[in-house]
């Protein structure tokens, strides 16, 4: 797990992160670090929305493509599991749609 100032990267979203253009990686890390200055209660609903099923995950929007899956629980700094595209995202749900789940 890597430490980011006040929060922390999974393997598998710090893998994911090594992945992306430096350009960014410089915009994700300055977007999470200015979001989590702000308490969870507080986090606009345009940048992130609760999951449905796990009242502790959030996905945060960190640009027009990327979003990350975060999460945040009592007692420990917000963690980042993973990075996903929008795109992917949108995949996976029409699929899901066509499936009738």
């Amino acid at each position: 797990m890597m430490t980011v100032s006040t929060y922390t990267f999974h393997r598998r979203a710090r893998t994911a992160l090594n992945q992306l253009p430096e350009a960014e990686q410089k915009q994700l890390l300055e977007r999470l670090t200015t979001f989590f200055e702000i308490p969870v209660e507080q986090w606009p609903a345009v940048w992130a929305k609760r999951l449905p099923g796990n009242p502790s995950l959030y996905l945060v929007r960190i640009n027009d493509s990327l979003r990350v899956f975060v999460e945040v629980e009592d007692g420990r700094p917000p963690e980042v599991v993973d990075l996903v595209r929008q795109e992917t995202l949108e995949a996976f749900a029409k699929a899901a749609e066509k499936n009738g789940k």
